[in-house]
């Protein structure tokens, strides 16, 4: 009860923050005039895909549509807001039973997952991201209480949200096969391609050319000027290997540059690798605790791998932050949490500063992500089989030598 109480004034505490203390406050770079927008549309009857552009997947537009029932964008503001304190609660709690099910603090998973308002700020409530990370974790939970074809149905609903939990399936898969339950791996990954395949073919229904358009969106976009391959970008530009020009389309700021493709491409397979090593871990190690850590760390390694990492990708590290504590990961937890605060610095209040490419805001964020890469190679390390406790013998007595066996 205690540690219930902590957590819901911790929560509390950390909301009123994002509302009235900077930089906690600071919403100046939001998407919710964007969300409102989209709601309202929708609200007028409108569908997605065929009557308007939309970038995000489809079961996104329900969740963004649902506080538009409240008004105006003030009024969504606010509704999004009270969507945001219930999802934060629901993470906070799937933290805690995660906790409980991979031999953790379930109290320390339950207070950390409630700081995130405090550690992340406006953008937890301005940004959809909770519900797909709330949903990964129910899925993972599912899989932990041994309903395999449930949490791949729930995973498959995160990804029909927005498409970043996929990289959770080949981790899990691997984990169950690594647990001789193929057959459950099968029917998983069956059920979880149904429900994209239900959610993709009806907006492909709606309008197929719309459909494409949404994940083209995405693969013709630059680099961002956030992400990892964006430092690079700038690096080779800096000692006169082609100039990094702005790109402010899709709705972001990007760069362009004549090796941006090849950098791009470099990540890719480093994620591709990446992904690759956190999936044999879980098979080899086919412990609860080796599936969670593998797969969020697996979403982690998206964000800073990826040639896109928009500050709110930050909410996807806290349950990751939230079970290192709890599983008294030290350095793990340290390198999250920093990886978190280091973007609330930056974002949005230098964000501005970044985009005009300002020495000191462009160190804040590569060190930031080169923090992330580093939760990754922590997380990756710390998979693999538990040592085999040592057999305790009792000892010879002096004198007495061990008689020979006969």
């Amino acid at each position: 009860m205690r540690a219930a109480s902590g957590a819901a004034v911790l929560l509390a505490a950390g909301f009123a923050l994002t509302f009235l203390v900077g930089p906690w406050d600071d919403e100046s770079i939001t998407d919710l005039p964007l969300y409102s927008s989209y709601a309202q549309i929708f609200l007028d009857g409108h569908l997605p895909y065929r009557d308007v552009a939309f970038e995000y997947p489809p079961l996104a537009w329900p969740v963004l549509t649902v506080s538009g029932l409240a008004g105006d964008l003030e009024a969504y503001r606010v509704a999004f807001a009270v969507l945001a304190v219930a999802l934060t609660v629901a993470m906070a709690v799937l933290c805690r039973v995660l906790a409980g099910a991979t031999g953790g603090d379930r109290d320390v998973a339950l207070v950390a997952g409630a700081a995130a308002p405090l550690l992340c700020g406006a953008m937890l409530r301005t940004h959809f991201d909770l519900v797909p990370v709330v949903l990964t974790l129910a899925a993972l939970a599912l899989l932990c209480a041994a309903r395999p074809r449930a949490g791949l149905t729930i995973l498959g609903v995160a990804v029909a949200v927005k498409l970043y939990p996929l990289v959770v399936a080949p981790v899990a898969l691997a984990w169950l096969v690594g647990r001789g339950q193929r057959r459950a791996a099968v029917e998983g990954a069956a059920a979880m391609v149904l429900v994209v395949a239900v959610a993709y073919g009806a907006a492909a229904v709606l309008s197929f050319d719309g459909t494409v358009d949404s994940f083209t969106y995405h693969l013709d976009r630059p680099v961002q000027v956030e992400s990892s391959p964006a430092v690079v970008v700038r690096a080779l530009g800096s000692v006169g290997l082609g100039a990094a020009t702005p790109n402010d389309g899709f709705r972001s700021d990007g760069l362009d540059h004549p090796a941006a493709d090849a950098v791009t491409a470099v990540f890719a397979a480093l994620l591709c690798a990446v992904l690759a090593l956190l999936a044999t871990g879980a098979a080899r190690a086919p412990g609860e605790r080796d599936l969670v850590l593998a797969s969020l760390a697996a979403t982690v390694a998206f964000a800073c791998l990826g040639k896109v990492l928009s500050p709110q990708f930050l909410i996807w590290v806290i349950p990751l932050m939230a079970l290192a504590l709890a599983w008294r990961m030290r350095a793990l937890a340290a390198l999250s949490a920093l990886a978190v605060v280091l973007t609330l610095v930056e974002f949005p209040g230098l964000y501005r500063e970044v985009v005009d490419r300002e020495p000191w805001p462009l160190a804040l964020v590569a060190f930031r992500d080169l923090a992330l890469i580093a939760v990754v190679a922590v997380a990756i390390r710390r998979l693999g089989p538990a040592p085999a406790p040592a057999r305790w013998r009792w000892p010879a007595r002096p004198g007495r030598p061990r008689s020979a066996p006969r």
